[in-house]
């Protein structure tokens, strides 16, 4: 059991970086994502679907974000 909250207590101080990261990455991600989407690239397919990749990853690493914040300030 001591393990346990050994690993928790580790995942308690790495959390601060790890959603920092998650944000930055999905900043980058999401202006990236506009810039393929914009109306100027549109016309072009592979930049268009470039661009809702992007656009879905940056959801993703947001929403990775706020789950690890949940986590790490509210249940634990």
């Amino acid at each position: 059991m001591d393990f346990f909250w050994r690993i928790i207590n580790f995942l308690k101080e790495t959390a601060p970086f790890f959603i920092a990261m998650n944000i930055i990455l999905a900043s980058f991600l999401l202006i990236l994502g506009l810039v393929l989407m914009s109306k100027k690239n549109r016309e072009q397919k592979a930049k268009k679907i470039a661009g809702m990749v992007c656009l879905s990853f940056s959801m993703l690493s947001f929403l990775g974000a706020m789950s690890n914040a949940f986590f790490s300030f509210i249940v634990f």
